[in-house]
């Protein structure tokens, strides 16, 4: 018995050292395996290089395709709906070459690189040609964002219930690095009336942002949209709206279009433009209702026979092509004025894809209006209640509706006003870095800059506006006699100029 027991702790002992010898020899096989995979092949290296080399062969051909792209004409421009700040994840062709570009912002598209990037700038004094991301690769950042909030919420819920050595963290966040931008999904706008010519009033919808958990490049402007029905199909807001390349400029006010102040006041203003951007403006009467243009009307073929059945003024084929034409006016990359009949309030246009730059012919004193308005004779003063609730509705909208307000007492500085605006704006559309993209304004420039003083403008309509404005001051409060007898002594001295 003895002899049995020694012969099996003998061979328990064998065993063990067996066991301890395998192991000592697997540990000095992973040891050497890790050893080798930790030094990279000669294969490695040169597959690495190889990708570097094509990275910078195909940065070298971007960015000689970025130069060639200054001189091209602008191929269209756009309105952005969202925002955009670029990232080192989003695979810019040439680093450091992408556009950024706030929300409302206009971009000129010369281009397109491939399905992720256009060529093109934005509409800014001293910027220069860039990377655009595509609507295709705006989706796409979208997405990723999307995804990267879920599982934000995802484990900031899981962490949210349990506890930790660091203390109680319910109900926290541990803090994240400033994000560039944002993603507000429920920015939804959409027509409600499609024939409704007047801004709808409702309330706006909050605006529900989740926290930011990471760095992001799109944001989406804040929820000025009205509340959805809930009949109503939700529809997501395209991030660009194609317009024309040059803003068209629409004047508005003092009062309704059609009747001798308001109309005397415009026309003053529009042969100011005409003889300052002489050989660059482009000023056309529009008759048709433009305001019928909106974008979810042209889109949708189903809304096409509501419009021919409520319009009675214009059809909408006609609507339709003086949208044409004024997008082909703006092609040349001149100036463009509408002599538009129908727009009398800055909401008709905001659900066109006009995008046009208002100007605001603002009398701020009823009084004054009410005077200029009985000066016109019996004709227009009895139409005096309907001109002035247009000027009240006028009086009555944001400022953030008008890109220029003209408020000045004297036509001068109103027309020196809008002509520092234009000549701005013309600078931000035609940098120096770029060739006019035709042979017209080769010569229509040069003229410009020759002349920098343009000869006054003589005509009856600014003479009599200008009398009128200056002799207002001379009014002042009196009796109604005295005012009739002021009126009829500078409708006198009109009929002799």
């Amino acid at each position: 018995r003895e002899e049995k027991l020694y012969s099996r702790a003998a061979f328990a002992l064998e065993k063990a050292n067996g066991m301890n010898t395998l192991e000592k020899t697997h540990r000095g096989l992973l040891g050497s395996a890790d050893s080798y995979t930790s030094r990279p092949s000669d294969s490695d290296i040169s597959l690495e290089e190889d990708r570097e080399a094509l990275r910078k062969e195909a940065e070298r051909q971007a960015l000689a395709q970025l130069e060639k792209a200054k001189t091209k004409p602008v191929a269209f421009a756009v309105r952005t709906n969202v925002g955009y700040n670029p990232t080192q994840n989003d695979d810019v062709p040439v680093q450091g070459m992408a556009i950024s570009f706030e929300t409302k912002d206009f971009l000129h598209i010369k281009e397109k690189y491939n399905n992720d990037w256009w060529i093109g700038r934005l509409v800014k004094e001293g910027c220069e040609v860039g990377f655009i991301p595509s609507p295709v690769k705006l989706e796409n950042i979208r997405l990723q964002q999307e995804q990267k909030m879920r599982q934000g919420r995802l484990s900031s819920k899981s962490g949210g219930n349990s506890s930790s050595s660091l203390g109680d963290v319910t109900g926290t966040r541990r803090p994240t690095p400033p994000a560039t931008g944002y993603a507000d999904l429920s920015n939804l706008a959409f027509d409600v009336d499609a024939i409704d010519l007047d801004a709808e009033e409702s309330d706006s919808q909050t605006n529900h942002r989740s926290p930011k958990t990471s760095v992001s490049s799109v944001t989406t402007p804040p929820s000025n949209a009205k509340r959805i029905p809930f009949f109503k199909k939700q529809e997501n807001v395209p991030p660009y709206d194609v317009v024309p390349s040059m803003r068209p400029i629409i004047l508005v006010g003092p009062s309704l279009k059609g009747y001798e102040v308001t109309d005397m006041m415009q026309k003053a203003l529009f042969d100011f433009l005409k003889h300052k951007f002489d050989g660059r403006i482009s000023i056309t009467r529009v008759t048709a209702d433009i305001s019928l243009a909106k974008r979810s009307v042209l889109n949708n073929p189903s809304k096409h026979t509501i419009i021919e059945r409520s319009s009675t003024r214009s059809s909408l084929a006609e609507v339709q092509s003086e949208i044409e034409r004024i997008f082909e006016l703006a092609r040349t990359l001149q100036l463009v004025a509408l002599d538009a009949d129908t727009i009398n309030h800055p909401a008709q246009l905001a659900k066109t894809s006009m995008a046009p730059i208002i100007v605001y012919i603002k009398i701020a004193s009823p009084k004054v209006l009410q005077r200029l308005i009985k000066s016109r004779g019996k004709s227009q003063a009895k139409h005096l209640n309907v001109q002035m609730v247009a000027s009240d509705k006028l009086a009555q909208c944001p400022p953030e509706l008008f890109d220029i307000i003209l408020d000045e007492n004297q036509l001068e500085d109103a027309c020196e006003h809008l002509a520092e605006y234009l000549e701005a704006y013309w600078k931000a559309t035609h940098p120096a870095s770029c060739n006019p993209p035709n042979p017209l304004l080769n010569r229509t420039m040069a003229t410009a800059a020759l002349a920098a003083s343009p000869a006054p403008v003589s005509n009856l309509q600014v003479q009599v506006l200008t009398s009128l404005r200056r002799n207002l001051d001379f009014w002042g409060p009196s009796d109604d006699d005295d005012s009739k007898g002021a009126a009829k002594q500078q409708t006198e001295a009109e009929d002799t100029v």
